[in-house]
Formats: C-alpha cells, sequence, structure tokens
C-alpha cells in the first residue's frame, strides 16, 4: 500500500509546503437569510444489517484506480452506500426522477430510453417528449467507486426544489453496471461536488442557479436526519437557521484540492476519548473529503486500524454504546464532539431486530485521504460555500424544534 501511493503522495506533500503559509481556517458567525434560500426535501433510506456487511466487505476489498499523475482518477462516491435521495425533474412537460444529492461528484445523469441494459419499471428520459431539449450528443463515460456508465450529453430544462435551469447539461445514461445499478433505490446521480471533476467540464448546478438568476448565492447546506426519520434537506442559495443552532466555522478547501478535485479540507487532529491518534501531519494534517454519499466515517486503512483498536469492540446487542469513547476531529481552531449515538450505526436484521456496527471503517482511496461522511453530516448541519471555497459546520437542530442533536 505504501509503495502504491509514495510517489503521488511526496507530490501532494510538496505541494502543500508551497501554499501553507497561506493556508488559514477560521471561524465566522455567518448566515444567509431564509428569504433567498429554497428547501429540498430529501428521503432516507437506511440500510439493512445485510446491506451494511455487504457494503463494509465492498469497501476494505476496494481499490480507487490512479490515473496518469498519481492521483485517483475516479469519483470517491460508492453509488451503492448512499442513503438520501431527492427529486430533479428534467424537461417540459417534466420528467420526474429520484437522485442522490452527492457531494462527491460532479456531474447530473438519469437513465435514457436509448439504454440497453438499465433496470425496467423506474423512468428513463425521454428527448423526445420534452418541447425544451436541444442535442449535445457530445459522449461521456463515468466511472464510480464500484460501477461504472456511459452515455451521451443533452440540454434541457433541469428543476431543482422548484428552481428550473435553462438549457443544463446532463448526461443520458445509454448503458450502465447492472450489478451495481440493477438493485439501486435511484434513478440517477446529481452531483454537487468541486468543477474541476466534471466530466466533458460540464456547468455545475449552483453556479447555472446563480447565472440566471435564479439564487443569489453559490452556496448550499444538507441536514441529514438519522434513522430513516423525515425532515432531511437540501437547502440552496444560503444555510436556514431552523436547523442549525450556533455559528458556523468554517474550514477553507485546501490547496491540495487542485490536485485532488473534491470538497477537501484539512483537519489538525483525530482524537479518541481525549487522546491524540497522531493520525495527521504536523504540517498537512488529515485531509478529508466532506462526502453526502458515503454512509461512515472513513479513512486510509493503515490509519484507521490505530484508530478503532481505542474503541475495543462493538457489541452488536448495542449493550454497550453509552461505555464508548467520543472521537474529536480538530478543524478550524474548533473540536468537533463526535459520540457513539452517531458513529455507531443501528440497522436491522432480517428477524427486524437492531443491531449495532462500527461506523468508522478503512478505505484504499489512492492517496491518504479521510471522508466525513453521514455520522460526521447528521450531527453537524453543513453548508459548502462555492463563492468563499469553503466548508462550514454548524450543530444540528431537528427542524421546527428547539432540540439540539447531540
Amino acid at each position: 500500500l505504501k509503495a502504491l501511493w509514495a510517489k503521488p503522495f511526496r507530490l501532494f506533500v510538496l505541494f502543500c509546503l508551497l501554499g501553507a503559509m497561506k493556508a488559514a481556517v477560521f471561524s465566522l458567525a455567518v448566515g444567509l437569510a431564509t428569504a433567498d434560500v429554497i428547501n429540498v426535501p430529501l428521503t432516507h433510506k437506511p440500510k439493512t444489517l445485510s446491506q451494511f456487511k455487504v457494503q463494509s466487505a465492498r469497501r476494505a476489498s476496494r481499490q480507487v484506480a490512479l490515473g496518469a499523475e498519481g492521483f485517483p482518477s475516479v469519483s470517491l462516491t460508492d453509488v451503492e452506500d448512499a442513503e438520501y435521495f431527492g427529486e430533479v425533474d428534467i424537461g417540459s412537460p417534466a420528467q420526474k426522477f429520484t437522485v442522490i444529492y452527492d457531494t462527491g461528484s460532479s456531474n447530473l445523469w438519469v437513465p435514457s430510453k436509448a439504454c440497453t441494459n438499465c433496470k425496467t419499471g423506474t423512468p428513463r428520459y425521454d428527448s423526445s417528449a420534452s418541447k425544451t431539449f436541444t442535442k449535445d450528443g457530445q459522449s461521456f463515460a463515468l466511472q464510480y467507486g464500484t460501477g461504472s456508465c456511459q452515455g451521451f450529453i443533452s440540454k434541457n430544462a433541469t428543476t431543482i426544489g422548484g428552481l428550473t435551469i435553462d438549457n443544463f447539461s446532463f448526461g443520458e445514461v445509454s448503458a450502465e453496471a447492472t450489478d451495481v445499478f440493477g438493485q439501486a433505490p435511484f434513478d440517477g446521480i446529481l452531483g454537487m461536488g468541486v468543477p474541476a471533476a466534471a466530466a466533458d467540464k460540464v456547468p455545475m448546478p449552483m453556479a447555472q442557479l446563480v447565472a440566471q438568476g435564479k439564487v443569489e448565492h453559490n452556496i448550499f447546506a444538507f441536514y441529514l436526519a438519522s434513522g430513516g426519520k423525515t425532515g432531511s434537506t437540501l437547502t440552496l442559495g444560503g444555510t436556514d437557521p431552523a436547523f442549525h443552532d450556533g455559528d458556523f466555522t468554517y474550514a477553507p478547501v485546501s490547496l491540495a484540492g487542485k490536485l485532488l478535485p473534491y470538497w477537501l479540507v484539512s483537519a489538525k487532529d483525530i482524537n479518541v476519548g481525549g487522546e491524540s491518534t497522531g493520525s495527521c501531519s504536523w504540517l498537512t494534517g488529515c485531509y478529508m473529503v466532506v462526502d453526502t454519499g458515503t454512509s461512515v466515517l472513513a479513512g486510509p486503512p493503515f490509519a484507521l486500524d490505530k484508530l478503532i483498536s481505542n474503541f475495543g469492540n462493538v457489541s452488536t446487542d448495542c449493550s454497550n454504546v453509552k461505555s464508548l469513547p467520543t472521537v474529536t476531529i480538530t478543524m478550524g481552531g474548533k473540536d468537533f464532539d463526535l459520540g457513539p449515538d452517531f458513529y455507531v450505526i443501528r440497522v436491522k436484521d432480517d428477524k427486524g431486530n437492531e443491531q449495532c456496527q462500527l461506523g468508522i471503517e478503512g478505505v484504499n482511496a489512492g492517496v491518504p485521504i479521510w471522508i466525513l461522511g453521514d455520522p460526521f453530516l447528521r450531527k453537524y448541519y453543513t453548508v459548502w460555500d462555492g463563492e468563499q471555497n469553503r466548508v462550514g459546520f454548524a450543530l444540528a437542530k431537528l427542524p421546527n424544534d428547539d432540540v439540539i442533536v447531540v
């Protein structure tokens, strides 16, 4: 493993050395007026125990391919790992699709009527049925962590949360990996990652909403409810104070994000039970991808082994959950605590009985980066700011309630 990423990682560190003195992480008590934001409802579909175990095995055996420059050449998104879904309308009249709103990838695609092997019984985009369709025809291919798809680019009116982007570029999938997408509880993916990761360099949805005057700010935020409860929400154009308590702490997207095209921030330290794990470099820290499409916290296996050893065993009957230590991630000069109520995943077995599993796992991402997935994002209401190139975190609050998520 070390041989695999040693050379690119040396280049990675050298690049960060050049800009280290310029990087700063800071806190701001800034929020946007709710009058200028749009909320998009999301649905949470938690995994069963068998699905969780299958996903864990896949994650443990996975190795992301490296590109010519020695860095990951594919999205980190594991399409079978996502649990939060929303809707998108394409065309006039509207054709409705269920999609993953995914901050770990950067393209919108849906199955085309021309798809040769897409799953049956689900919507397929029909360009001939839309009055606002514009042909593009450029081919595209996307490789995700556990599956691929290919097709061609088209343009059409695309509506997110009631806001329509005119002539938006998206992918019509003509062939997909049936072993991955065949049983997926969604039709497509709407990527909200960084522009540099977009196949064919198509425009990003938030940038187009701003350019067409539909929202004022290239900013969006996610509130993720737990346990399949209702209320999960994507907010477009800013943040909604109904979903958080207190101020946001912001971390700038790392300079390393120019080489690794993700929403990548740096953590200074990771502690377990008040003691540093020593996982983070004194110079670059721990690079973390803030990703709505990953259902666990993930990191380099060689670092995770040491961190997980501090937990002991998580009892499947959940009897020792309350005695497990707190994980603390330091970013922006602030400690973000994550207790076992969040990093232990409660899943149902085939008989409907609840079991507990550790929601912290190793993943081979080609370079030693971490993924701040759903367990962290459920506790902290998170905002992705494309205008100031930063990600912010505030303690989540149940909507229409004064109960703080702790």
